[in-house]
Formats: C-alpha cells, sequence, structure tokens
C-alpha cells in the first residue's frame, strides 16, 4: 500500500502556485504598461496644448 497523500486545505498544490506566479506576472507587467500608455499620452496631451496655445498680441 502506497502511503497516501495529504494536502492541506490551506496550501496550494505545485501546479496552482505556478499558476499563481504566472498570472501576478501578467498583471503587473499590464500594470506597468496600462501606467506607461497613460503618461506618455499625458505627455503629448500636454505638447499638444502649448502648441496650439493662442498667442496674445
Amino acid at each position: 500500500m502506497e502511503p497516501e497523500k495529504t494536502i492541506s486545505p490551506g496550501i496550494p498544490s505545485p501546479k496552482a502556485q505556478q499558476w499563481g506566479v504566472v498570472i501576478s506576472i501578467v498583471i503587473i507587467v499590464l500594470m506597468i504598461v496600462i501606467g506607461a500608455f497613460y503618461s506618455w499620452g499625458k505627455r503629448i496631451s500636454e505638447e499638444k496644448a502649448l502648441i496650439t496655445a493662442p498667442v496674445s498680441e
């Protein structure tokens, strides 16, 4: 008879832990990409505002 493999209810299996790591990395990368696009768009809008500012005579 083989010994029974017991898994504690609070500890995920190694396969579940690997998926958790992958999902965490994907979320972090997406947050960085979204933040980069946000700041890039903000910079472009500020540059357009400076270019199209009315010139007072």
